[in-house]
């Protein structure tokens, strides 16, 4: 809107009606309040034209004052003056108040004979955060000094919604003793908390950052920004990093499962051909078998099958080499590692939650943050022997994925996921370990079966079945996994029901949010670290047993 516009709030108008009359749609709200000493004017004039100003360009912000022509708004309003382009300015009048700031864009006038001005003025800035179909809109608001109960009740209101409040540092009283409150001592302690109790309740459940009076434009912004920041090219692009990790995990455990499987069968496979040419040594046996099926006679069936007994430990002996020399397990492990602490950053970012607060990122931001910790992980990961293989790409577009999460989005997207996944992998595991255990007992028992009548000779491929089901088992980490599953699975049942047990006014307390994500993401960590440390050990035992049978299987063949 680029000319002044006044309107009038009739006393019976509701705040929502009011605000249908605001034609200006922002995609920010930064609201600014508070008093100060005369002498600290030209220092907030300052603030207001080199941060709050251009910030608010850049977001496009509406920014709401009480709009009066003297204190901060009339400051506000120098300061928009003094840019090449006037951010929006929403001056919302108490009745009391009779000359507006000349410099404001849209002047809203209360009644004088409204009930609660102070009030209607917060629901209408509320009002304002709600006209975005999607979800609310992002809202900052910022104190400036001192102030009495009004503007406490002011903060109040806007902790209990979970704005966010920034304070100017130097400003006044009320807004250092709430930053002296929040910013722990040499020791990592709090100071002790205030006696007045909505100075307590400010400390406990609102998101405080410090706005310094004196600090230069690039601090100024990236505070103003922290809480306004959407998620945006950052995220875009370390969704695709996880994608593609995500899928080259899932290429590099199919193929060393693939190989390991051909292993196993091929072993299997080699003991049975040894019996049959043990048996085929006798002029019986090739009787018998021409007699069973005529044909074979022309296959020569004795030569095939020491052809065969050939070929068999060869390709068994260039699959393990394969195995020793591009060593997919290992890569599988090390890609989904990666993959996981690269999804933990995800969300924890997602979330705010942590290393990402705002709190914590008033010096840099959390963009910034989550790039600097998707580095560590993929600069590790390509000084591994990752890199000496390629990386597919897979392109995924979901839009889902792309947003801030509440405490009970990531609840659902992120805990009660995970708890699904668990659940149908316990299920799965434990029906794999019941069949692979029944099948080793049961190759024991034929075997010993087959020893007590006198057919020594076939216990040899009894052994190597058993054999073979302990490989599998010991490959596919079949217990542990699922022990390591299940102790996640009850940890994060346990935090579900915690986070549900909590009041709603519980939900809301970043240090219970901070916790919800912290306690989740650790038992997923703890997870996938001591599954990766147990499957890098059994590799290793692996790869160190199929070289030494395959070293006896080719001294055997020499001899």
């Amino acid at each position: 809107m680029s000319s002044p516009g006044l309107i009038d709030v009739q006393a019976n108008e509701t705040p929502q009606e009011a605000t249908a009359k605001i034609s200006f749609q922002p995609d920010v709200i930064i609201l600014l309040f508070g008093s100060f000493d005369a002498s600290l004017a030209p220092q907030i004039r300052s603030v207001c034209a080199r941060a709050i100003g251009p910030v608010a360009l850049t977001a496009n912000a509406l920014i709401i004052t009480n709009g009066s022509s003297a204190g901060l708004a009339a400051l506000m309003g120098q300061a928009a003056q003094q840019l090449d382009q006037s951010p929006s300015l929403l001056g919302i009048l108490e009745p009391n108040v009779a000359d507006p700031d000349p410099n404001h864009t849209i002047v809203m006038r209360l009644p004088a004979d409204g009930v609660d001005p102070a009030k209607f003025s917060f629901l209408v800035t509320a009002e304002l955060t709600k006209k975005q179909p999607t979800g609310q809109k992002p809202i900052i608001s910022v104190l400036f000094g001192d102030g009495g109960e009004r503007e406490k009740i002011l903060m109040l209101r806007c902790a209990r919604r979970g704005w966010p409040i920034l304070v100017v540092q130097g400003a006044g009283v009320l807004g250092d003793e709430l930053l002296k409150a929040v910013t722990p001592g040499d020791d990592g302690t709090l100071p002790p908390p205030p006696d007045d109790p909505d100075l307590r309740e400010l400390i406990s459940s609102a998101t405080i950052c410090p706005l310094p009076l004196d600090g230069d434009v690039d601090d100024l912004k990236r505070v103003l920004f922290a809480p306004l920041q959407q998620p945006g090219d950052v995220l875009i692009d370390v969704w695709r990093r996880y994608d593609d990790l995500d899928v080259a995990a899932i290429q590099k455990q199919g193929l060393f499962r693939t190989t390991q499987l051909a292993i196993i069968s091929l072993a299997v496979i080699a003991t049975f051909l040894a019996i049959v040419m043990s048996f085929g040594a006798s002029d019986h046996f090739r009787t018998q078998l021409l007699a069973t099926v005529p044909w074979v006679h022309v296959l020569h069936p004795l030569r095939a099958l020491h052809i065969f007994l050939i070929v068999v430990p060869i390709t068994i002996s260039i699959l393990v080499a394969f195995n020793s020399r591009f060593r997919e397990g290992n890569k599988w492990l090390l890609l989904r590692a990666a993959a996981e602490s690269t999804k933990r950053e995800i969300f924890r970012y997602r979330t705010k939650a942590g290393a990402y607060s705002e709190e914590q990122c008033t010096r840099i931001s959390a963009e910034s943050k989550l790039a600097a910790n998707i580095k560590d992980i993929s600069t590790n990961l390509i000084q591994s022997e990752v890199n000496r293989s390629s990386l597919p790409h897979r392109p995924v577009n979901d839009a889902s994925r792309l947003t801030f999460l509440t405490p009970d989005d990531y609840l659902r997207v992120r805990i009660e996921d995970q708890i699904g996944y668990f659940v149908g992998k316990t299920a799965k595991l434990y029906k794999q370990l019941k069949w692979l255990q029944m099948g080793i007992l049961l190759a024991g028992g034929i075997g010993t079966f087959l020893a007590a009548v006198g057919f020594d000779v076939w216990v040899a491929l009894t052994t190597a079945f058993a054999t073979a089901f302990t490989t599998k088992l010991e490959i596919d980490q079949v217990e542990n996994s699922l022990v390591q599953y299940n102790i996640a699975l009850t940890n994060l049942r346990n935090i579900e029901s915690w986070w549900k047990a909590l009041s709603t006014w519980e939900k809301t307390r970043h240090k219970n949010i901070d916790l919800l994500v912290d306690q989740a993401e650790k038992t997923l960590e703890r997870e996938t670290v001591g599954w990766v440390q147990q499957m890098q050990s059994t590799l290793d035992k692996l790869m160190e047993k199929q070289a030494d049978s395959d070293s006896g299987r080719q001294s055997s063949q020499k001899n």
